[in-house]
């Protein structure tokens, strides 16, 4: 070879991916279907067939990767490149059509409005919000102190409560709240979406059940709200003050239609009740049976906020290094969007670690973004330092939580300041131990716990 010169890179088309053997007609959707862990099942086929090979869905061929360069680059060329396919319309039938679920140009328009809303700078204005579910939180649990309780449960109430207080500045309370109402409601839309999406034949669009109509009580609940809310933010940023909510912070900027302003309210609600719920429920899981863990977060909240003060804003969250790490290593450990299903707008060529994939025009794929998670050292350990000193987990596996990329979430931050604000008060105000039975993950549109109850005591009782 020429000095100087590099040898060309090997390029594979997806007529030469191997992967795993299916049945006739149905493919491999019978065991991804029966197993219900099918981003675990995801990743054993990688393990087996390489981090990239070809599996089917019935009769559809689709490509699936978790190589770090392929996963990244897909995500990178999106919305022009790649686009989300087999959640859009389901998402759009649920009422919920924002920022989530919008391409191309209505997404630019979209993203926009949730970049603005969610904006560094406005998290100050929103902590007190943040704060005063904690503080509802902290008194919820004292008084089942020794019990054991349905962590899940109480995390959806919290992040529920944090986000409709942020989105729209309605107190909606469900950790106070007791029988039926918008938070019962509420928390039954994103179950919805995983049945939806995994039903072989999309019965909801033939008959209406009674969850249906609920969903649909929700919904226009939102909107009402939206719309009285929209009206008192505009007259409130007329006096020139701090915007405290997410329409007061559009109420700043250019006007936006009341449709797109309930689609990302609900995109709102629903990313923070489930997916930051759930990361905050299996962080407090991983320190229940991790007591050396639990009593270092402990040590870190009591230096940085006192034996009972609560942080005044969010620049005091950076002294909890600790507890975040604990979150983040609890997201590796669970990730709550293990995987991500993309569709080839146009003829391209990805990038891999060992060799270029060309992937035709209307390919599907499922990127695995979190199959870089169990390539780490002692991976199947909770360690939290491995994210500390700048050291984490290496860049070039696929670990992405909040995706990548443009569409990377704009709540990145939000959902983080809770959970480690969850994490820290929960330990240095009580005892966590595990409350008995067995702990599963269940996989519907994201992933969650189930049956994860924790005995948390009040410490010192």
């Amino acid at each position: 070879m020429t000095a100087g010169l590099t040898a060309p890179r090997t390029v594979r088309t997806v007529r030469d991916l191997t992967g795993p053997r299916g049945m006739p007609v149905f493919g491999n959707l019978p065991e991804l279907l029966l197993g219900r862990d099918e981003h675990r099942a995801f990743n054993r086929w990688a393990d087996r067939h390489g981090p990239t090979y070809l599996m089917r869905y019935g009769r559809d061929r689709v490509v699936v990767t978790g190589d770090g360069p392929t996963v990244s680059a897909a995500l990178r060329d999106r919305p022009d490149g790649f686009r989300r396919v087999g959640v859009n319309k389901i998402f759009r039938e649920l009422g919920i059509d924002g920022v989530f679920n919008a391409e191309g140009d209505r997404w630019r328009h979209l993203r926009k409005m949730a970049a603005q809303s969610l904006n560094a700078a406005y998290l100050r204005e929103y902590f007190t919000s943040i704060t005063r579910s904690a503080t509802r939180l902290q008194t919820r649990w004292t008084a089942s102190s020794g019990r054991p309780v349905d962590v899940l449960d109480d995390m959806m109430r919290f992040t529920l409560d944090v986000t409709t207080a942020l989105a729209i500045g309605h107190d909606l309370n469900s950790l106070e709240a007791t029988g039926d109402g918008l938070h019962t409601r509420l928390a039954e839309l994103f179950p919805e979406i995983g049945r939806r999406i995994q039903a072989p034949f999309p019965y909801h669009r033939f008959v209406r059940l009674p969850r249906d109509r609920r969903r649909e009580s929700a919904v226009r609940e939102v909107d009402a709200l939206v719309r009285i809310a929209h009206v008192q933010a505009k007259e409130r940023m007329a006096t020139g003050a701090s915007p405290r909510t997410f329409l007061e912070a559009l109420a700043v900027g250019p006007d936006f239609t009341h449709e797109e302003l309930v689609g990302n309210v609900m995109t709102m609600l629903l990313a923070g009740e489930d997916t930051t719920s759930s990361s905050a429920a299996w962080t407090l899981h991983y320190l229940a049976t991790h007591p050396e863990a639990q009593e270092r977060v402990r040590q870190e909240a009591l230096a940085a906020f006192g034996p009972d003060g609560m942080p005044t804003d969010p620049s005091s969250i950076r002294k909890l290094e600790f507890a975040e790490a604990c979150v983040n290593e609890a997201m590796r450990l669970r990730p709550v969007a293990p995987t991500a299903g993309l569709r080839a707008l146009r003829d391209t060529v990805l990038p891999g670690t060992d060799h270029d994939l060309k992937v035709p025009r209307g390919t599907s794929l499922i990127l695995l973004l979190s199959y870089g998670a169990e390539s780490v050292p002692d991976a199947d350990e909770f360690r939290p330092e491995r994210w500390l000193g700048g050291n984490p987990p290496p860049a070039s596996a696929p670990l992405l939580p909040f995706g990548a990329g443009p569409r990377f979430c704009p709540g990145r931050n939000l959902a983080l300041l809770e959970a480690t604000l969850v994490a820290a008060l929960a330990c240095r105000d009580f005892t966590i131990t595990p409350g008995g039975g067995r702990v599963k993950e269940k996989l519907a549109f994201a992933a969650f716990p189930k049956g994860l109850r924790l005995r948390i005591t009040t410490v010192n009782s």
